[in-house]
């Protein structure tokens, strides 16, 4: 995959595509526009960049906050303004809303365009045809540091982190008995990666009727058999 200049995209409630742009190594600069919903993820996304340690030259990472996710005209303008097009540059369209994206090609239309395959493969097009492509290693434990969540967080308690098959965080929780405490904890992981940013699941022997009804729907509930 031939480098560009820079790279512009947008931030959506999974962490894994931003992470996969930035270590992707296909530019020099990067930078994500962030809509006033999701600005908290911007500032904690902002403190793990500032503590990251690379391996290699560390690239340039630009944090931009738009308007509103409904106020189309006004993030129309403000995409405008944030893409130099005095430079090589592709567009990243693998996160943000259907909006914002069709605010991106109207006004770029012939730009290089980079998907994230899962897993962790980026794609580039040019004017529709594929060109090249490149593979990315990360690792669970970056994931959840990107979004402000240590391994001993006490939200993990009896959590494991991993990457299922398509390449999305997994956290799978397990118990004897499922308890409001871990309901609870879930219910923040869902508050911190979004319901589509991971997959969720509670691993447990017993359950009461009135807990599983206070468990989310589309949290996976794997029930072991008593023996």
């Amino acid at each position: 995959m031939k480098n560009m200049d820079t790279v512009y995209g947008f931030a959506g409630h999974s962490i894994i595509p931003a992470l996969a742009l930035i270590h992707s190594n296909v530019a020099s600069r990067y930078v994500f526009m962030f809509t006033e919903e999701l600005e908290v993820n911007r500032s904690i996304f902002e403190a793990y960049l500032e503590q990251k340690a690379w391996e290699d030259k560390s690239p340039e990472i630009s944090l931009r906050t738009i308007g509103s996710i409904g106020d189309f005209s006004n993030n129309y303008k403000q995409i405008q303004q944030t893409i130099d097009t005095n430079q090589s540059f592709g567009l990243f369209l693998q996160n943000g809303a259907k909006q914002l994206i069709l605010a991106t090609i109207l006004q770029y239309p012939d730009a290089p365009r980079i998907y994230l395959e899962e897993p962790f493969t980026l794609k580039k097009y040019e004017r529709l045809n594929f060109q090249s492509e490149r593979i990315v290693t990360l690792s669970p434990k970056e994931a959840i540091q990107a979004r402000g969540v240590a391994l001993d967080d006490a939200l993990l308690k009896n959590t494991t982190v991993e990457f299922d098959e398509r390449g999305r965080i997994q956290f799978t929780k397990a118990m004897k008995k499922l308890t409001e405490s871990d309901v609870s904890s879930i219910v923040q992981l869902i508050g911190k990666f979004g319901r589509n940013g991971a997959v969720y699941r509670l691993d447990y022997r017993y359950a009461s009727r009135r807990i599983r009804n206070t468990v989310p729907p589309f949290v996976v509930c794997l029930q072991e058999e008593e023996e």
